[in-house]
């Protein structure tokens, strides 16, 4: 083995044991958190409980990510376990959002996601309330409810939304299915429900307080999608930012706000992100986050040219 490949080898092993780790990790605070939120004490107790588990399960997600690109783990086996793994902690299936996330590389800023722009030729009351469905929790709640149903409605389900590929992202993903992608989601689904059930009866957990958990983390997930994209060029790469955020809450996202740095080097693992990005390039998040609120508006004219700024 050369040395480049041994290199290379050494460092793929060194973030296998690093998200390794981290998974670990998070499947343990998954647990303990919703479990204290079965405690007695009182409401403001469990605010910061929730608001820590809606923190930590947007690093879940991060990890989702990881696999989706294929170096969350080096093992392709174990990469898909633990993409299935985070992915049934979120409340998805695995290869669901993978396929998508694909996509969404070459997609991005293209008209299919261009959410906060009314074109032309769309209604603006049916844009406008797409929108605000989307970030207050829909798109959390639409994969959650097709991880249910698509497994077993493939070809019913994907030949009606792809009539609405032209405005809509999600559809062009039905277009990406091979046949092995169905076989292995039917799979997914299997297993997430054995998992869901089997955690559930041995912890005794009431579904009441799970539903306001996965309620708030869906409005918190949903709502945070966007703030990378909205208002930047209409670019596939550069049609992002990079986010600042506390040490602390960076930490726990795994690094998820240097989504501009991602786009460019998408085969930059989560750990080495906030390391190579230029911190002089960036926007508070909590800056973006409330520009997500704001309701689409009309298409710039063509020749706008849509910069993007830095504080």
């Amino acid at each position: 083995m050369g040395k480049e490949n041994l290199n290379k080898s050494i460092a793929s092993n060194k973030y296998s044991y690093i998200n390794s780790v981290v998974v670990i990790l998070q499947v343990c605070m998954w647990f303990g958190l919703i479990t204290l939120l079965h405690g007695s004490f009182s409401i403001w107790f469990k605010i910061p409980i929730l608001i820590l588990f809606c923190f930590m399960m947007q690093g879940v997600f991060s990890m989702m990510h990881e696999c989706f690109h294929g170096h969350g783990f080096n093992n392709t086996k174990v990469n898909w376990f633990m993409g299935w793994l985070t992915s049934t902690l979120f409340g998805s299936l695995f290869t669901l959002p993978s396929v998508y996330h694909d996509g969404h590389h070459l997609r991005n800023r293209s008209r299919s996601e261009l959410g906060e722009y009314i074109f032309p030729d769309e209604s603006a009351l049916k844009k406008i309330s797409i929108y605000y469905f989307a970030i207050l929790g829909g798109l959390w709640l639409v994969f959650f409810i097709a991880s249910l149903l698509l497994p077993f409605f493939p070809l019913e389900i994907s030949r009606f939304l792809t009539r609405y590929k032209k405005n809509n992202t999600y559809a062009h993903t039905f277009e990406e299915f091979k046949l092995k992608d169905w076989n292995l989601m039917r799979l997914e689904l299997v297993l997430s429900v054995l998992f869901w059930i089997g955690v559930i009866y041995f912890a005794n957990w009431d579904w009441m307080i799970l539903v306001v958990c996965y309620a708030i983390f869906a409005f918190s997930w949903s709502s945070l999608q966007w703030i990378y994209h909205i208002g930047t060029p209409l670019h596939p790469i550069e049609g992002a930012y990079n986010l600042r955020l506390p040490r602390w809450i960076r930490l726990l996202f795994l690094n998820f706000n240097y989504n501009l740095t991602h786009h460019r080097y998408p085969g930059i693992p989560w750990y080495d992100l906030y390391k190579v990005s230029n911190q002089k390039e960036t926007q508070p998040l909590w800056y973006r986050y409330i520009r997500v609120f704001l309701p689409p508006k009309p298409l710039p004219k063509k020749n706008t040219v849509i910069e993007k700024t830095y504080f």
